[in-house]
């Protein structure tokens, strides 16, 4: 199938990738996006991306430009006319931006109104994007062409792949993210992790990332798993373990360490997303929830404890590196209530499973599945 009908692919030269966040979705349409940029040498192509997701995109081989939409501007904190009139500014100059590139094709990785009412004001010829009943909000009114996947189910990296395949991109042999870590963020990743060299033994290093974003605490496990699972790694295998953290997290990450009551490390606070990719990317394995910092540690190879509660392990799981998925179903389970205050899937999981999902992944480091806790 080529939803383009009479047109090539590598003749569509002057590309917008629309992708706005959140972190995870970021990452995982990277595949598709270097798939096609391999099979297309001389496109030029764009991404328009929320601050949050975007020094994970400056940078990359395979983008010439990163376009901004300063959401912030209009959603965070409290409205001013000063925002208002700054956004109302910022807004005015990037559809302006968008007019003058002139885009041949403009493919919708998002599909939500937003995203599409930005793909409709690039006025490219070629608007690819989700059908009815794939997309929402009613994106799909905004597109020349639409995209049906192959299932509803489908792993989100794979569905991005199979966007681009309908547009005659050749699937690729493997997956492929290729963030732009730079010799600057590995050479920060020392500093950022300097009480790792205090720490006794020479055990494997595990990076364990507790928290979540503020609008995803329903895919949080809870504090005395993660006390009881790091206490075990560090005294049944002498591992050295590293708390990770983002903006809003570090009380939680402090708590854990000190109530663990063993050695353990605790990251300094990193300036972007690829300063944190450089810590996973120096880790035997990583442990967190279904959470953008577990699809970066895919992106750099490192195999993945991942600990799901209510959501999709089949759409959301990581793609690219051994992994194990530790999860408790539930009757209620796959959801997206993000307003569930009583969490039971997540509850549910002790620390055991989790502790044995790791110790065999890092036992043979290879192979991917799940086990239910």
């Amino acid at each position: 199938m080529n939803l383009l009908r009479n047109r090539k692919i590598e003749d569509l030269r002057r590309v917008l990738v629309i992708r706005l966040g959140a972190i995870g979705d970021v990452i995982r349409t990277l595949p598709a996006v270097n798939a096609w940029a391999r099979a297309c040498p001389g496109t030029s192509f764009s991404w328009l991306v929320e601050p949050a997701a975007a020094s994970l995109l400056r940078g990359h081989p395979v983008l010439d430009r990163v376009l901004l939409f300063e959401r912030g501007l209009f959603a965070d904190g409290r409205p001013t006319p000063t925002r208002w009139g700054a956004g109302a500014i910022s807004l005015a100059g990037l559809l302006g931006e968008l007019r003058r590139a002139d885009f041949e094709l403009v493919v919708d990785f998002h599909g939500i109104l937003k995203s599409a009412l930005f793909a409709r004001a690039a006025n490219a010829p070629f608007r690819v994007g989700f059908a009815p009943g794939v997309a929402k909000e009613g994106s799909h009114l905004f597109y020349t062409h639409h995209f049906t996947p192959s299932r509803a189910d489908l792993n989100r990296v794979d569905r991005a792949l199979e966007l681009v395949a309908a547009l005659g991109v050749p699937l690729p042999a493997e997956i492929v993210y290729d963030l732009p870590l730079t010799p600057v963020h590995r050479h920060r990743e020392p500093g950022l992790t300097a009480g790792l060299a205090e720490l006794p033994g020479s055990g494997p290093r595990i990076a364990i990332h507790p928290g979540s974003s503020p609008e995803t605490a329903y895919k949080r496990w809870h504090r005395n798993g993660y006390i009881g699972l790091v206490r075990a790694l560090v005294e049944k295998l002498g591992a050295r373990v590293l708390l990770t953290w983002g903006p809003g997290e570090r009380e939680t990450v402090e708590l854990i360490a000190g109530r663990a009551g063993v050695p353990l490390a605790v990251a300094g606070k990193t300036s972007s997303l690829l300063d944190l990719a450089a810590i996973f990317s120096a880790s035997d394995l990583y442990i967190g929830g279904d959470t953008g910092p577990m699809h970066l540690a895919a992106a750099v190879g490192t195999p993945v404890v991942a600990i799901f509660g209510p959501t999709d392990v089949r759409v959301n799981a990581p793609r690219g590196v051994p992994f194990r998925l530790v999860r408790r179903p539930r009757a209620c389970s796959p959801c997206r209530k993000r307003s569930c205050s009583s969490r039971l899937c997540l509850e549910a999981i002790g620390w055991r499973p989790v502790f044995t999902a790791a110790t065999e992944l890092l036992a043979k480091n290879a192979g991917s599945g799940w086990l239910d806790g």
